[in-house]
């Protein structure tokens, strides 16, 4: 509940990344952390769902087992799924609570904030109006937004590609207060948004040479709808909404949720705090103000992936992917559109909740995932979101979806050691004075790079930061590590992972690259 300190904690104010996925993928092996159910709640689908079959028993137990585990680490108050399979049938559960406080319990029917996911709505508008003729996705930004550094030369296609080379605001220091979930001393106004990327022109980079995700290009192509339609964005994505026939997805107008909707949490330190009315529509404009039910989302799915309200050309053009970054982390994006092996859709997060739509277009299935806790500062240390339960999911479901995939075969899984017995063996894992051939807990992958645990512990002794087990939860072939990382910045809770490899538990290579990024360290194995 708010203000409630929980039994762990640690801080890691170095090693805290701003990383928040806005739906980005990361890098996947041994990522995949996993949130469930203290209680389970079944919920009623769309009308537009596919009717009358009942998912399988074990498939159902799959879905479970998956949600299960990231709630049974103590960090998710609550979560949601829903799945339209035209074999399988619909399934739609809740998991969790929706207000930590007054013990209500969630429900598919609950709202949540989805973050970027909204970009998918301002393309759809964007490439509406070409369709049109009102607009070119040829014209440059200067004819609608005056004074964007570059903006004589940045196409509105490029922007919608994420290859405008906009400086983010989002990344920009100015904005950090708004991503922790301290009640920031002002806030945040369009208009700040406009005078950080018009006053960093150094940050800008040459249009149409990379493919970086940014907040600003949608920020911008809002501005351009408005422009263009003479109305306000929020009544554009709304009347798109409509027509997709999503009756619980909204672009609100304020900071508040209208209709039954979960309450959304972050942590300040080790410290769970309510923070559902700390995003409104100010603060991410069309790159992610929008609110939706998980039903909604999975509905959604489909008809964003095959273009339903799109030409047969313009779609084409969506869906053409390029391989670029978002916040270091590998991404394939369209027209405002993600690719996710061969499934599509996107992803977001802002402060309090994290969500994932996407469709598997030769399967027609569709896959949405809500949870109601995210904590942008605290990405490398709490790497458990709706994109990561999303991508388990998939994999465990429809695992000949992602071709690119390692398959390795099951194993047995090794004895769960003591909480004890692991703080000792992170203690010395991170002790770079032993050398790595003496530690206990090694890392997966290593061998790509042998000093790969050093530069690890390294990191953590500049910033002071001590490691203190509190419980262990296995589940999906892994073992979560709850702990308390101490730094002088504070505690802050911390999720460590650790894979079966040869018969013993390894620190997961995904986990551990991705406090490497935080410490902005690189290895080969990590490449």
């Amino acid at each position: 509940m708010p203000g409630q300190r929980l039994s762990f904690g640690g801080g890691v104010e170095g090693i805290v990344a701003a990383l928040n996925d806005f739906g980005v993928r990361i890098r996947r092996a041994g990522l995949l952390l996993v949130l469930a159910a203290l209680v389970l709640v079944t919920g009623c689908g769309a009308t537009n769902r596919v009717p009358a079959k009942a998912f399988p028993v074990d498939v159902i137990a799959t879905i479970d087992r998956i949600m299960q585990s990231g709630i049974d680490a103590g960090l998710i108050p609550g979560a949601a799924v829903s799945i339209i399979d035209p074999e399988r049938g619909t399934f739609s559960r809740a998991y969790g609570f929706a207000d930590a406080e007054t013990g209500r319990r969630a429900d598919v029917r609950d709202r949540y904030r989805v973050g970027s996911i909204t970009k998918t709505f301002t393309a759809t508008a964007v490439l509406r109006l070409a369709e049109e003729g009102r607009l070119s996705l040829d014209d440059h930004l200067s004819g609608y937004v005056d004074g964007i550094p570059n903006g004589d030369i940045i196409t509105l296609r490029q922007l919608l590609a994420m290859r405008g080379g906009v400086h983010d605001y989002s990344r920009d220091p100015e904005f950090r207060p708004q991503l922790d979930a301290h009640v920031p001393d002002r806030p945040w106004t369009v208009e700040d948004t406009l005078r950080v990327i018009r006053s960093h022109p150094e940050q800008a980079k040459q249009p149409d040479t990379a493919t970086d995700y940014s907040n600003s290009e949608y920020v911008l192509l809002g501005l351009v709808l408005e422009k263009v339609t003479g109305r306000p964005v929020r009544d554009v994505i709304n009347s798109l909404a409509g027509e997709y026939g999503l009756t619980a997805t909204e672009y609100p107008g304020d900071a508040s949720l209208s209709g039954p909707s979960s309450r959304g949490y972050g942590f300040v330190d080790d410290v769970r705090t309510e923070v559902t009315e700390r995003t409104p529509p100010a603060l991410w404009g069309a790159a992610g103000s929008l609110t939706a039910t998980v039903t909604d989302l999975a509905d959604y799915a489909r008809p964003l992936a095959q273009g339903y309200l799109l030409r047969p050309e313009t779609q084409q053009a969506r869906t053409t992917f390029v391989t670029g970054t978002a916040f270091g982390a590998p991404l394939d994006y369209g027209l405002g559109l993600q690719r996710e092996g061969t499934w599509l859709g996107h992803g977001g997060s802002v402060l309090g909740y994290s969500a994932m739509a996407f469709h598997q277009p030769d399967r027609k299935v569709s896959i949405a995932v809500t949870v109601n806790q995210n904590t942008p500062l605290y990405g490398a240390l709490l790497p458990v979101t709706a994109g990561s339960i999303w991508w388990e999911l998939a994999d465990a479901l429809y695992p000949d979806t992602f071709p690119d995939r390692e398959v390795t075969a099951a194993a047995p899984l090794p004895a769960i050691p003591a909480p004890a017995d692991l703080d000792s063996q992170l203690d010395q894992a991170l002790d770079p004075a032993v050398p790595v051939s003496a530690k206990q807990l090694r890392v997966q992958g290593d061998e790509k790079d042998p000093e790969l645990l050093t530069t690890l512990a390294r990191g953590y002794v500049k910033y002071a930061t001590t490691v203190n087990v509190v419980k262990t939860v296995e589940g999906a072939g892994r073992l979560r590590v709850v702990t308390t990382a101490t730094s002088p910045a504070g505690p802050a809770p911390m999720i460590v992972t650790l894979v079966p490899v040869d018969g013993a538990w390894r620190l997961s290579n995904a986990w551990v690259c991705l406090q490497l990024a935080g410490l902005g360290e690189q290895s080969p194995a990590c490449a």
